[in-house]
């Protein structure tokens, strides 16, 4: 490898003592780079910080400047900036990243690495070998926005770039003593039409040939924090979460969805309390799968990529989730480790990609206990909160009975001034006490806290349980989309042997249960433009562009080999060996190669139809006694043959003009104009007679 980079960096030589002199590149061929470059990046910069973005293309519009001065002082010294001042640069660029993300080895500061390095490797370009291998470097940077957003969006905001790497290679290509490149705007066509030619082919290999059973490659862990869920909860932390449009996941249903007061997602389940903060166990295996009778719901979900170990399903889970992807990705996507002794589905892997998975639950509100251990740290008295302690002490002398103490706190909720807010106050020192007696505005997690906290002063075991609660059928594509905006903290607590679901905010805002998030908080909060119910004509372009995504992801993104065998089947495809399969795609792809050449011929058959005209009236004239030399154009040729055969000026005439025309128009003639003097052109060759005759005649 070092003998490959030391010959790479040598000047190529012909023989001892010779060495060839490198190519050096034009003006219009670095600004064709810089044009490839600009397109390279901006896909990028809403993914960097905004320095390295802004830098990154200050350092392209640096070099497009320089290049401006060259032109305007043509005799003055071109500028450079020297090597060893730019890979001192690239070093503190290295350090500075580092310092802002607070490590290296990772996807995002790598990719701002590379954003400013081209940038740097464009400053120092001048010759060919440099071009070539800035178009290289470019392409890389070009897949590097697919690591966060794999949408059809971001395909589309690549497209230019693609084009964009074309024209310069195009523009390469004239470098030297070879035919100068054409403009940019053919170069354009040109790519775009290879483009076109080579889609079909992409298309039918891409569905019928056998899929990998793992990924190429793989992304260094990512440090980056995602919005979500999180395992503890603090005052104001699930509120500010609401404030979010960002998916959480979606969901297909195996028939109608339920109602939206049965709509429960279970995530991470809060047992730990210590006065203000609460957090969640490790999990713990044991769980047991709802079984029996009730309401029933099949449905695929499609989570975004949250950097968690935990899946989301309606209460309770009646199966483990079959994640919809080959055998060998599962255990990188998140293989499943089962289901967590409090009803949680857990994986042994973080979710840093998108992961379908094939749910079944039961719709109910309780489950058994497993055992009375597992309940040991749920029946903890409340540290702190004096107050809240004290009522809690006093209400249940007055309800010795589960349940009727339960409805007693509840009923509280109901008949006191409580009010269901966004905004709630800050709280301090004993943040229940300071809810339940003194500010009484809160969200969800205050709510589900005190009532745990009052059920725990009671002797009653109680838990906090956060996840989702509701979500949005799109009308685009007939599936439910559950946002940040959805997350909802409820409680369990356990009666009669059994786990129930208590949710002390419907005690508070029903219309937060039953209609969603924009009917139960007041007028003057801030909701999200997509948890709106009024969102207006932006929220329905929002819901069609996330249907077009979300078909592009199931279709395209996550076309797996069990999808594709899937496909196979509904093509009957199944019934054939995979030989024969694999013959056919191949035989395909030939017939298609085969018509787009052949249509390429007939094209360049029928433009160059002119030039073989012109050659066989050379040939014949120079039979005849008049050759014509190289240098020699179309019309001045044409004039002496008119002058050496008088008797056929016209004829000869008609022929250099038509051809030259033809040839070398300043506007090269197409359609209609271009065949009537083809048409021109072969009428008047034909009036002309044999060489032998034209022998014959004399001067």
């Amino acid at each position: 490898m070092a003998t490959l980079l030391s010959a790479l960096h040598r000047p190529a030589t012909t023989r001892p003592g010779v060495v060839v002199t490198a190519t050096a590149l034009s003006g219009s061929q670095i600004r064709a780079l810089g044009v490839l470059l600009a397109a390279a990046q901006l896909p990028l910069i809403l993914h960097l910080p905004l320095w390295i973005a802004g830098f990154g293309l200050l350092l392209v519009a640096l070099r497009f400047v320089l290049l401006r001065r060259d032109r305007l002082r043509p005799h003055a010294r071109p500028a450079r900036i020297p090597s060893w001042a730019l890979a001192m640069f690239a070093f503190l660029i290295a350090i500075a990243v580092r310092k802002s993300y607070g490590y290296f080895v990772g996807r995002d500061p790598c990719v701002a690495f590379l954003f400013v390095l081209v940038g740097i490797k464009f400053l120092e370009v001048r010759t060919l070998r440099d071009g070539t291998v800035l178009v290289c470097l470019a392409l890389f940077l070009l897949i590097t926005p697919f690591f966060y957003d794999q949408s059809i969006g971001a395909g589309l905001v690549s497209l230019p770039a693609i084009l964009a790497a074309g024209a310069a290679l195009e523009s390469l290509s004239g470098t030297g003593d070879r035919v100068p490149a054409p403009g940019w705007r053919r170069a354009w066509m040109r790519t775009a039409t290879l483009i076109g030619q080579g889609l079909p082919i992409a298309a039918g290999l891409f569905l019928l040939f056998p899929r990998l059973a793992s990924p190429l490659w793989g992304l260094p862990a990512d440090h980056a924090a995602r919005t979500g869920l999180s395992d503890h909860m603090a005052p104001g932390s699930i509120s500010e979460l609401s404030l979010s449009d960002a998916v959480a996941f979606r969901v297909d249903f195996d028939g109608p969805p339920p109602r939206r007061a049965l709509r429960y997602w279970r995530g991470p389940v809060l047992s730990l309390f210590n006065g203000r903060e609460w957090r969640a166990l490790p999990p713990r295996a044991g769980g047991q799968l709802a079984s029996g009778g009730g309401l029933r719901a099949t449905y695929s979900v499609t989570l975004e990529p949250n950097d968690r170990h935990w899946l989301f399903a309606l209460d309770v889970p009646s199966a483990l989730p079959r994640i919809d992807a080959d055998p060998a990705m599962r255990a990188g996507s998140g293989g499943l480790a089962g289901l967590s002794s409090d009803e949680q589905l857990v994986t042994r892997l973080p979710v840093t990609q998108a992961l379908r998975y094939t749910q079944q639950s039961i719709l109910r509100d309780r489950y058994p206990v497993a055992s009375r251990s597992d309940i040991a740290i749920d029946s903890r008295p409340p540290p702190g909160n004096p107050r809240s302690v004290e009522f809690a002490r006093e209400l249940r002398s007055r309800y010795p009975d589960e349940r009727a103490y339960i409805a007693a706190v509840l009923q509280w909720f109901r008949d006191e001034a409580f009010h269901y807010t966004l905004s709630p106050p800050l709280l301090e020192d004993h943040p229940v006490d300071a809810f339940l007696f003194d500010t009484r505005r809160g969200f969800c997690e205050h709510f589900a806290s005190a009532f745990v906290v009052l059920l725990r002063a009671a002797g009653i075991p109680a838990r906090v349980v956060t996840g989702y609660q509701g979500g949005d059928i799109n009308p685009r594509g007939g599936y439910m989309i559950v946002r940040q905006s959805d997350a909802h903290a409820w409680a369990e607590a356990v009666v009669d042997g059994q786990w129930q679901r208590f949710d002390p905010t419907a005690a508070v805002a029903p219309s937060r249960i039953e209609r969603g998030l924009a009917s139960a908080v007041p007028a003057g909060d801030p909701v999200p433009l997509l948890a709106r119910a009024d969102g207006g004509w932006v929220k329905s372009v929002q819901l069609a562009i996330d249907a077009i995504n979300y078909q592009w992801r199931r279709n395209v993104i996550e076309f797996n080999r069990d999808r594709q065998r899937s496909l196979w089947r509904d093509w009957k495809l199944d019934a054939y060996a995979s030989w024969q399969i694999v013959a056919a795609v191949l035989l395909a792809v030939l017939a298609w190669a085969s018509a787009v050449l052949g249509w390429i011929g007939a094209r360049r058959r029928r433009g160059e139809r002119a030039v073989v005209l012109w050659n066989g009236l050379c040939g014949r004239l120079a039979r005849a006694g008049l050759p014509r030399p190289a240098w020699e154009g179309p019309i001045a040729y044409a004039q002496r043959a008119a002058r050496r055969w008088p008797q056929f000026d016209i004829a000869f005439r008609a022929i250099g003009e038509s051809f030259a025309a033809l040839r070398y128009g300043s506007a090269p003639a197409l359609g209609q104009e271009r065949a009537a003097l083809i048409a021109t052109l072969e009428r008047a060759i034909d009036v002309l007679p044999s060489p032998a005759a034209l022998r014959a005649i004399k001067r």
